[in-house]
């Protein structure tokens, strides 16, 4: 705890020396903080987005395969547990 403390106090120590140099120094620490926060924030959004088109593509297929269960003529029963089969993972179930 006390190790992790000394490098939390180093860490502000050395932005506290960046910020007190000149005004070109602050200047060039201020615009690299500001794009690494921005290349933080370009990142979060573009999982974001992955995550919710996978989410939608996901559905899709679901939605698809019980469309097909119900074609082959599988009763609602049948495909809850095909589902839920699948879910645990237990693929001898959901292959029937």
């Amino acid at each position: 705890m006390v190790t992790e403390k000394n490098v939390v106090i180093k860490e502000a120590y050395c932005k506290l020396q960046v910020m007190s140099e000149d005004e070109a120094n602050r200047m060039i620490y201020e615009a690299r903080l500001k794009a690494q926060r921005d290349e933080y924030s370009r990142i979060r959004g573009a999982l974001q987005k992955g995550l919710e088109q996978g989410h939608k593509e996901g559905r899709t297929e679901g939605q698809n395969m019980i469309l097909e269960l119900v074609r082959q003529g599988y009763t609602a029963e049948q495909i809850v547990a095909k589902l839920a089969a699948m879910k645990s993972g237990n693929t001898e179930t959901a292959g029937e």
